[in-house]
């Protein structure tokens, strides 16, 4: 019996070294929800608790969703696995090919197989094939978000069948444009965004925030790139912005007509120099737009976006976006319906997650962030109307380049909640502990500002003015220490016209 034990012991040590390396390697950084993904379901091999994972604990205790968590309206759990898993595959097809052990997540499942190297190929034919991650469990109660959803299934039939010919309309590629959703709110303008990923990879990619972003099936020319080692700073999804297409290429992309917003998403991943990189493009044939990446976005391998309002569908109801010069390149791109010359209202958490406040309106996940650290904490909430939007918190010497329309105005408002300091929250200090300045492309939003001392609920939200946007159409929002870290909870950007 003690042979046996110590065989069990000895794998258990070589699968853990194994783990470990896999997490030493980098391929997880700047990922949080794949590391938490994967300590998760590790924790529970290594405890022989695999039986116990389901797909609602995943989304609670690993990627922090909140108890009302519905795996049918959220699919964060199987897009971190499908991505994790390719994560696996690309470590062990390269840096972890000479491993004794590989670790395998299986399609459909979320349990961590340890296989060794020998045995790889006969294991195989022994693990489920490549099928969609599915629910597990029937979804708990649908929180009161989705039920609003809900009241619409009760529309006329005649708008169900229009709705299911858009449908047919976009799988045949006629109409790749989704059905604008019924909403009372500017949130429509959101649920409405086409998104597509360029790059190679012919499937859809679905985000942190369970939004599919389209291929680049609209696009000729040019030649797909993928850098799938390079660090990104600015998203929590690196595979939009790790591949893309680069060269002269021209996308003709088909939309209903309407007034659009078209937001170009770049993060420059060749390790080239600022002004190395000069992206020329035409929409519609219009007067060339030139930018250098790097130079905009402050360096390389950051995430910044370029705004672009006022397009309509040409006569042929497609929207032309051409790339001139041989350095073009681009990774992602949204087109959202807005009529507002400073383009749609942007609104994010400072974390990965997605939420729809009282109003309608959809918080997205946060990016363009530079510098700064995370924290959440969904146990804290405070107690007022739309407190979702307090359960993140960036913190830590950190600002934000948010891509807008070049010279225009917009209102900005600034969401905090004190989490840490004072009696109220069992924390030290209080009024005075935390003091910070906050600036906006060198202008004053904040001074000295102190959340205690503003607060009259648990809660302060800040408004500013007539915030100009820079000639290049960024809205560079920087939080100073004064007196310990700053902090911001969500952050809300609206055009002014």
């Amino acid at each position: 019996m003690s042979s046996i034990h110590s065989k069990i012991e000895t794998r258990q040590e070589e699968e853990q070294q194994e783990l470990q390396m896999v997490l030493q390697s980098g391929i997880l950084d700047k990922a949080p929800n794949l590391l938490n993904f994967l300590n998760y379901v590790a924790e529970r091999h290594f405890s022989e608790a695999s039986d116990q994972i389901k797909e609602y604990s995943i989304a609670v205790q690993a990627l922090h969703r909140p108890e009302q968590f519905d795996p049918q309206f959220d699919t964060i759990v199987r897009v971190t696995a499908h991505t994790l898993r390719k994560k696996l595959e690309l470590y062990y097809a390269k840096e972890g090919a000479d491993h004794a052990i590989q670790i395998q997540l299986p399609p459909g499942k979320y349990v961590l197989y340890f296989v060794r190297k020998e045995q790889l190929t006969k294991a195989q034919d022994f693990l489920p094939r490549e099928v969609p991650e599915k629910s597990e469990e029937p979804p708990p109660t649908p929180p009161l978000v989705h039920r609003k959803w809900l009241i619409w299934s009760g529309l006329p039939t005649v708008l169900l069948a229009i709705a299911l010919a858009g449908v047919l309309l976009q799988k045949h590629g006629a109409l790749p444009f989704p059905i604008p959703q019924q909403n009372h709110s500017e949130a429509a303008t959101n649920s409405s965004t086409l998104r597509i990923h360029f790059g190679g990879d012919p499937h859809p990619y679905v985000d942190v925030a369970g939004q599919t972003w389209n291929n680049d099936q609209s696009c000729t020319g040019g030649t797909a790139f993928s850098h799938p080692g390079h660090d990104v700073q600015g998203t929590d999804d690196l595979p939009l912005f790790q591949n893309g297409r680069e060269g002269r290429f021209r996308c003709r992309v088909p939309v209903p007509p309407g007034t659009y917003q078209l937001m170009l998403l770049f993060a420059d991943t060749s390790n080239d120099k600022e002004g190395a990189r000069q992206v020329a493009f035409t929409i519609n044939d219009a007067e060339t737009i030139a930018m250098d990446v790097v130079d905009d976005a402050g360096g390389e391998g950051l995430v910044v976006g370029k705004i672009c309002p006022g397009v309509h569908p040409s006569s042929d109801g497609t929207i032309h976006l051409d790339f001139i010069n041989d350095e073009s390149f681009i990774n992602a791109l949204e087109i959202t319906p807005a009529n507002s010359d400073g383009g749609a209202p942007l609104r994010m958490l400072a974390g990965p997650g997605v939420y729809s406040d009282h109003a309608g309106n959809t918080w997205f996940p946060e990016r363009f962030f530079q510098g700064g650290r995370r924290a959440f904490h969904p146990d804290k909430l405070p107690h007022v109307t739309d407190s979702q939007l307090y359960a993140w918190e960036r913190y830590g010497h950190f600002h934000y380049m948010i891509p807008a329309v070049a010279n225009k105005k917009y209102q900005i408002r600034l969401y905090f909640s004190e989490g840490w300091f004072g009696v109220a929250n069992g924390g030290p200090g209080g009024i005075g502990t935390r003091v910070f300045d906050v600036y906006c492309n060198g202008t004053t939003l904040l001074k000295n500002f102190d959340i205690l001392r503003e607060q009259k609920n648990p809660v302060v939200m800040v408004t500013s003015d007539h915030v100009k946007a820079t000639a290049h159409g960024i809205l560079d929002l920087s939080f100073s220490p004064v007196e310990n870290y700053p902090l911001i909870n969500a952050i809300e950007v609206v055009p002014e016209s």
